[in-house]
């Protein structure tokens, strides 16, 4: 989640008879306390209300100088939460061969992965028809939320082959799901297919990333095979686009069509 606390801050007396504008000192006073650290990625400003008091100018000019600071994306407001300073975005190159747990951990400052949940559960049908699973046999579900400078930036919900209830927690605690299938289950992953969407989060989405209810996210769906071309393990990894966005590049005269097909594939 976004850090609640409010840092105290040095602050200061905007001058009336400046010939730079009460919102433009405002917005610098706040610019140098994001560039020298006093406010951290993820940490919450004071209120508009508190900033108003404070610095005794008015709502009005309160507002132009965050609105100023949120177009430089350096502040992003929350509905009914506050104004926080913004987390650099996490870019993730979809044809890379790194994966999320990779790509936080290389890309994100101050990177984290949680382990939410790792255990086997009965997945639902579109799942068990992949995995070709008899009826009433089970995958293993791993649950992961990935963050960074503190602020959670993607949750994946994972859906591994049978085979995975023989790892236990520690045993994936700090590798990514690929390294798991080469390294432990013996089964490295040859392939995927992958999938890009725009959705509304729902109520358990939005709670793990610190988000509005019915806030825009984009989904990655993807579906891993080994050699053999068995599928080894599903996923879903919901973003918030605020902080992490897909990107892809080429090489030569490679065309955008030729690329997405090669992703699709």
């Amino acid at each position: 989640m976004r850090s609640s606390k409010i840092t105290p801050l040095p602050w200061i007396k905007p001058e009336r008879n400046s010939p730079v504008s009460l919102q433009m000192q405002i917005a610098r006073w706040l610019e140098e306390l994001i560039g020298s650290g006093r406010l951290g990625p993820g940490e919450r400003l004071p209120s508009e209300a508190a900033l108003v008091e404070r610095l005794g100018v008015s709502r009005v000019t309160v507002r132009l100088a965050i609105d100023d600071l949120v177009v430089r994306d350096l502040i992003t407001r929350s509905q009914g939460k506050g104004s926080f300073v913004s987390s650099p975005m996490v870019r993730h190159d979809i044809l890379s061969e790194q994966g999320f747990f990779d790509i936080v951990l290389a890309k994100a400052p101050k990177p984290e992965v949680r382990l939410l949940a790792f255990a086997p559960v009965a997945p639902p049908n579109k799942v068990a028809e992949l995995f070709k699973l008899t009826p009433g046999q089970k995958t293993m579900r791993l649950d992961r939320l990935f963050l960074s400078a503190g602020r959670p930036v993607a949750f994946g919900e994972n859906w591994l082959t049978p085979d995975a209830a023989t790892l236990s927690p520690a045993d994936i605690q700090g590798m990514s799901t690929a390294a798991v299938h080469r390294l432990i289950l013996r089964h490295p992953i040859a392939s995927s297919t992958n999938a890009i969407s725009a959705e509304i989060a729902g109520a358990t989405v939005a709670r793990r990333l610190g988000i509005g209810a019915r806030s825009a996210v984009l989904v990655l769906t993807r579906t891993r095979f080994d050699a053999q071309g068995r599928v080894r393990e599903h996923n879903r990894f919901t973003v918030d686009p605020s902080t992490y966005e897909f990107t892809f590049s080429t090489k030569g005269d490679v065309t955008a069509a030729a690329v997405l097909r090669t992703v699709a594939a």
